[in-house]
């Protein structure tokens, strides 16, 4: 007979990114520690052995980004109809991020602020553009839209760069710009602590969690097309647009694991103690910033502002701040950037 176990902890921030929402925001500095190798960001050894992602169709990798060549932050040198230009006429930065993931973008429940990575790294932007900071939570399927129709200026909701968000995919109209990556991440697993799973594919035929509109996703479907072609169940994928709703659906048995960045699970394993993040990260994550496609040179200007915070510490102290609170193994690299990206080069629809 199974024991009985005890009641799992409630999520606490995951009903307040249900709907988008503008909210003014704190710093993050959470105290408590999950000792748990598996939380670690995506080691070497690992790294190593995940196919590098394909070049894009202009040659360049994923991760190239526009170098931020003779920009400054003095506004009297920004172009008049730059993107720059017109956040500091509205003297604010309107940004989409997350509001359910903890760590990186999550609502204190004490103070009502948004916390985490994602947001410190916004409020470097901010001022250095010199102006105040307006916070939408978003889900994962609107990062994309939200930046194209200019409901929100900047993205950070631990997005990875793909050639399909650079160029459009599916000969959609949908591409943006990316900054350079600032965090490399990897996908894994969030199981019960009882489990012996520690792969996707042991779940064949079994209910999962995975954030919708995610590269999360797109890794799941690959795996389930490999498991009917070895005659085996599918793997049940429960795809949600708020990712916090799969540590519910997780904690009340619903599915028997969330799939998704060791970023996000680390968060999902801090605040239940039931559970463990497992496996070896089966993908690369790189993390960017969104721009809108129209407006390379605040690309620019996002790499200006991440160049100075890798070169003064200050991408290392949110990490410490953060990430760094939730895992006991060393510490990542700060990624490097890559730049070479040339706009007109991209076929984009």
């Amino acid at each position: 007979m199974m024991a009985m176990r005890m009641p799992r902890p409630v999520l606490l921030t995951a009903a307040i990114a249900s709907a988008s929402v503008l909210v003014l925001t704190g710093c993050a500095k959470p105290s408590e520690k999950t000792s748990a190798e598996a939380l670690s960001a995506v080691p070497v050894a690992a790294k190593a052995a995940i196919k590098p992602a394909a070049n894009c169709n202009d040659g360049q990798p994923p991760v190239a980004s526009l170098a931020p060549d003779g920009i400054t932050t003095d506004p009297s040198t920004w172009p008049s109809d730059s993107a720059m230009a017109a956040i500091k006429a509205k003297n604010r930065l309107v940004v989409g991020t997350s509001g359910d993931v903890l760590l990186w973008g999550a609502r204190n429940p004490n103070t009502g602020q948004l916390e985490g990575f994602d947001i410190d790294v916004l409020k470097q932007v901010a001022n250095a553009l010199g102006v105040g900071i307006t916070y939408k939570v978003i889900n994962y399927g609107d990062r994309l839209k939200d930046l194209q129709n200019g409901s929100v200026d900047l993205v950070a909701h631990t997005m990875t760069i793909n050639c399909a968000r650079w160029q459009g995919s599916n000969g959609q109209p949908n591409a943006i710009n990316f900054s350079s990556e600032y965090y490399q991440a990897g996908q894994k697993l969030l199981v019960r602590s009882d489990s012996k799973f520690t792969r996707i594919q042991q779940f064949s035929g079994q209910s999962i969690c995975v954030p919708k509109a995610s590269t999360n996703e797109e890794l799941v479907t690959g795996i389930n097309q490999d498991l009917v072609k070895a005659g085996k169940a599918p793997v049940k994928v429960e795809a949600l647009d708020v990712i916090g709703d799969c540590l519910v659906k997780f904690q009340e048995g619903e599915v028997v694991a969330v799939t998704g960045d060791d970023t996000v699970l680390a968060g999902f394993a801090k605040q239940d103690p039931y559970a463990e993040v497992v496996g070896q990260p089966i993908s690369s994550e790189p993390y960017g910033l969104g721009v809108k496609a129209t407006a390379p040179e605040f690309a620019q200007f996002v790499n200006f502002v991440l160049e100075r915070m890798r070169n003064d510490g200050t991408l290392r102290t949110i990490y410490r701040e953060t990430m760094g609170t939730a895992i006991d193994t060393p510490e990542p690299g700060i990624p490097q950037p890559t730049y070479g990206r040339i706009i007109a080069n991209l076929d984009r629809p």
